[in-house]
């Protein structure tokens, strides 16, 4: 690695680290837990593969592992990764990977583009916060002391888009690192591989142990089977769909082991008792379009296998066939569990409408999108009538939907050409190590995962998606391991056309920067900015009051441009159990123009006379800073990490 990127790898690798130190010292997580991120990160620096390989053990189970030491719900599974993503960028800098002439297509200048859409759409919501503003010193301020303390431990609530954008941009950097570290170590990737599938198996034991007081008191074999076949199950994450397509994506790895032509005959025994498990398991979370996925996936692996039938016992390709069969008549006509009870009908109804939702978002801003992390928020402008009443904001259920609306079709077009770029690697490794039944297990787990998504959106759940990224990378590093030893090697040789795509890369990143301040100016143009607030939480009715809002550590909204006066009534809760007094700065069009202590939990009045406005007809914006936040975590140790500022109640002006 040049020295360039050396100096960017470590200095990447140590700002991730900032975040993560949060974590590692906050009183509202656990001990245990603390020191399981602390131990990811000298293990990625020192050693990459077995930190790789640990972290696809751990990392499923981040929600999971919050619940059993009964903690706040922290960002817990994005702070492994980025302990890991931390380690693996200083080793980068500190050991460079001696890695072969690169293959082509490559995939890191998609990722670059994709990363810079991703980028550009967050800034672009960055500018239009900063609406109202004559001085940004306070918001940026605010920003990075949110991202240094605030984002793993309270979640990025106040800020969705840069929770959304985080979670793509450290998806792909895990991608490009994992297959980076593991390029032509088939070791490695094999470790990534087995761990993917060995936190499947506890998943799916976990799911199948959590069925027993599901059919505890059942009277009959019929009251039996009505609820084994009704049970909707998923123990690690929350989401049951999400867990159906992870569930789908391992089964095809153990079938891959089982299948291996290990001698041991016990050993393939148990993998397809493991095979049977993750069967379960998916059949458990209900998920139709992961079971279409693998029934479909199976038949095409039984059909290219019929050359080799009659060197392998019959049993097991009877078996996938009735599988597929039994599948398939009970996803098409007999699942009695549907969705929140719906029939196949319905649901097919409420999918189409998803999927005209979010082709209506798309037509809506075609090049860019609604803007990053913001499908939610607008979906309801475009959803039909026919679920609108029913979901009011939901998301896309289709994670291709979802990155077209929130990054139009310019960000669809990048995403796709970085799928399309691994697929093309995946698939030139699988033919060239035609006997490596791992490889090939781990790339049709990820076309099922892939698959998927046209009816869900698995990789907006951390614990589902990115043991995605993380198994494609060592899948691609495998893959190009088995390219590289075939006779004729795809590498990209060619320096003056790679040269050439650094360039077309360069160009648009540029065009991307330089097209920000347009979008955001177009998007503030058409803002209602008298209605929209910055960093509140949702209004509540409090005795005494109309209605409150808890603000969050850094707040905003908006009073007509003739106010003069102003009427804050604020209050802080809980004083006692705060170590010190709650200060607070408010500001007027971004400079302090308030400074008070907040010392009891009493209500108190802020009257303030507003200064006269550098632009007159421009409504003027009110900030509100407080130091320290809290949350209830902090304070009681309830399930809660919402970092919480000062409570407002109905404010007054004239």
């Amino acid at each position: 690695m040049r020295l360039a990127g050396r100096v960017s790898a470590a200095a990447a690798g140590v700002l991730l680290l900032i975040p993560v130190a949060a974590v590692v010292t906050s009183p509202i997580v656990p001990v245990p837990l603390r020191l399981l991120v602390a131990a990811i990160w000298p293990l990625s620096l020192i050693a990459p593969a077995g930190g790789l390989a640990a972290l696809a053990a751990v990392a499923p189970f981040g929600a999971a592992l919050l619940a059993v030491f009964g903690a706040a719900p922290v960002q817990y599974t994005e702070s492994l990764v980025l302990a890991a993503l931390s380690g693996l960028l200083v080793a980068a800098a500190w050991k460079p990977h001696d890695a072969d002439a690169p293959v082509a297509p490559s995939i890191a200048q998609p990722l670059v583009v994709f990363s810079a859409i991703v980028l550009s759409s967050l800034a672009v919501g960055f500018s239009v916060s900063l609406v109202g503003l004559d001085s940004h010193r306070l918001f940026f301020t605010a920003l990075g002391r949110f991202v240094a303390r605030d984002y793993l431990i309270s979640g990025p609530e106040p800020w969705p888009a840069l929770g959304a954008a985080a979670h793509l941009v450290e998806g792909g950097l895990l991608l490009a690192l994992v297959a980076y570290w593991l390029r032509g170590d088939r070791p490695g990737s094999a470790q990534i591989i087995l761990a993917t599938a060995a936190a499947a198996t506890v998943a799916a034991a976990a799911n199948l142990v959590a069925l027993g007081p599901a059919l505890r008191g059942a009277g009959s074999i019929g009251a039996l089977a009505g609820r084994l076949l009704a049970s909707r199950i998923s123990v690690h994450v929350a989401d049951v769909n999400a867990a159906g397509s992870y569930f789908a994506m391992a089964s095809f790895i153990t079938l891959a082991l089982y299948d291996s032509g290990h001698p041991s005959i016990a050993r393939r025994r148990v993998w397809a008792v493991v095979t049977a498990m993750l069967f379960a398991a998916l059949w458990l979370t209900g998920s139709r379009t992961a079971l279409v996925c693998v029934a479909a996936l199976m038949g095409v692996a039984v059909v290219a296998a019929r050359t080799t039938w009659r060197q392998r016992p019959l049993w097991p390709v009877v078996a996938g066939a009735i599988l597929m069969l039994a599948a398939a008549a009970l996803v098409v006509s007999f699942d009695p569990r549907g969705v929140a009870g719906r029939s196949l009908e319905r649901t097919v109804e409420s999918r189409a409408a998803f999927l005209t939702t979010g082709v209506r978002m798309v037509a809506s801003a075609p090049a860019f999108g609604v803007g990053i992390g913001r499908y939610v928020e607008e979906s309801g402008r475009f959803m039909p009538q026919s679920i609108y009443w029913y979901f009011f904001r939901e998301n896309a259920h289709n994670n291709f939907l979802q990155v077209g609306g929130e990054l139009g079709l310019i960000g669809l077009a990048a995403f796709v050409w970085l799928m399309a770029a691994a697929a093309v690697r995946l698939v030139r490794g699988v033919r060239a190590g035609a006997q490596d039944r791992l490889l090939r297990g781990a790339a049709a787990g990820l076309a099922a995962f892939v698959a998927t998504w046209l009816t869900g959106h698995p990789l907006l759940t951390p614990e589902v998606a990115f043991p995605f990224w993380m198994l494609a990378g060592a899948a691609i590093g495998r893959a190009d391991g088995r390219v590289s030893g075939s006779a004729a090697p795809p590498l990209d040789t060619d320096a003056s056309r790679r040269r050439r795509a650094i360039a077309l890369v360069a160009a648009a990143i540029v065009l991307l920067a330089a097209s920000v301040p347009l979008r955001a100016a177009r998007a503030t143009a058409t803002m209602n900015v008298l209605e929209s607030s910055f960093g509140f939480y949702e209004w509540e009715q409090w005795p005494g009051r109309s209605r409150t809002r808890w603000a969050s550590p850094s707040a905003a909204f908006f009073v007509p441009a003739e106010t003069r006066e102003v009427v804050i009534p604020v209050r802080t809760m809980f004083f006692d159990r705060h170590p010190q007094p709650v200060q607070v700065r408010i500001a007027i069009d971004g400079r302090v123009f308030e400074r008070f202590a907040l010392t009891s939990d009493a209500w108190k009045d802020v009257r303030l006379q507003l200064p006269a406005a550098s632009r007159p007809a421009r409504p003027r914006r009110i900030d509100i800073v407080t130091e320290p936040s809290w949350s209830l975590a902090q304070v009681f140790g309830t399930p809660s990490a919402r970092a919480f500022g000062v409570q407002l109640s109905e404010i007054t002006t004239r």
